[in-house]
């Protein structure tokens, strides 16, 4: 009989002590949870004395969490993401268009397979709705992990374990150079490190991918760094150095700058892309058919 008592908390209460973690401080959680201040602190005071520990400490200007409390947040995280794949089985099990996709794409991908995915999804899957949220790899691994995704386009193949992935499809790098440099023709990976190399800002994977097929070679890496492909481009189209572009940018990007892309006569040069999503979800078939119309979509922008 004692599986059958009451809990002393409320799901509630978790949101909100998890809100509280979040944002560093009570008012700030009860704007994001849409409550007054005094109703979320009392909820998370009742928590805290339903467990008999105390989860964070109040100072006057900043909220810290305790050694127990990050234990116990931890914990709660799990259980309310638990409490949301309840909710999505049965939504699945009822109707299963009724649900959205939340996917997270990122930043290298997003620009310029959307458009394309977008109209594969009117085609092949018009019942299928979905939420892109443009994040860097590490954010979309997380926020898949806390339940606030669905599934993740990556260009890495998942670092978790309990995430089921599937491969969409390669796509080749080229080189992009300024319009008047004197590269011409195919390049090697050795002609590219000797050059001044300019590369993405820490975080994104593409910076990695590019440092990753240049791999025992003493690399010229510039000290610019660009937060986005765009900024990369006009960098590049100002004399500032060369880069390395994914294949399905090189319309959009190079189109508005003087610069001019050059293919890699090395083989591999470039990326998997891959659609990740939670072993265990109830939207598994769901997520299988977008993997579909994404690789329609990939071979159309390439």
């Amino acid at each position: 009989m004692h599986r059958f008592l009451q809990l002393p908390f409320t799901l509630r209460q978790l949101q909100y002590a998890l809100a509280v973690q979040e944002t560093g401080g009570f008012g700030r959680a009860a704007e994001l949870c849409g409550v007054a201040q005094p109703s979320l602190s009392a909820q998370v005071a009742k928590l805290e004395h339903a467990l008999g520990v105390q989860l964070f400490e109040r100072h006057s200007r900043k909220v810290l969490v305790t050694e127990v409390g990050a234990v116990l947040l931890d914990e709660m995280a799990r259980t309310l993401t638990t409490a949301r794949g309840l909710q999505g089985t049965a939504e699945a099990s009822a109707t299963p268009y009724a649900h959205t996709l939340r996917v997270g794409v990122i930043p290298t991908v997003a620009p310029y397979l959307l458009p394309a995915a977008a109209c594969a999804l009117a085609e092949q899957a018009p019942g299928l709705k979905v939420h892109w949220l443009e994040l860097q790899t590490a954010a979309c691994e997380a926020a898949l992990a806390r339940g606030e995704l669905d599934a993740m386009l990556i260009a890495d193949a998942p670092s978790q374990p309990s995430v089921d992935h599937i491969k969409l499809g390669w796509e080749p790098f080229v080189a992009v150079v300024p319009e008047t440099h004197p590269l011409t023709g195919r390049v090697d990976l050795d002609t590219l490190a000797a050059q001044e190399l300019l590369l993405l800002e820490d975080g994104h994977c593409l910076r990695d991918h590019t440092l990753a097929v240049c791999a025992d070679r003493q690399v010229r890496e510039s000290p610019y760094r660009a937060t986005s492909l765009v900024t990369l481009v006009q960098m590049v189209g100002a004399g500032l150095g060369v880069s390395v572009l994914p294949r399905s940018a090189v319309a959009v990007e190079a189109a508005r700058a003087p610069v001019r892309t050059l293919g890699f006569r090395d083989h591999g040069v470039g990326r998997t892309l891959w659609l990740g999503w939670r072993a265990r979800s109830p939207h598994t078939r769901l997520v299988r058919e977008l993997a579909r119309t994404l690789r329609t979509a990939l071979a159309e922008a390439d």
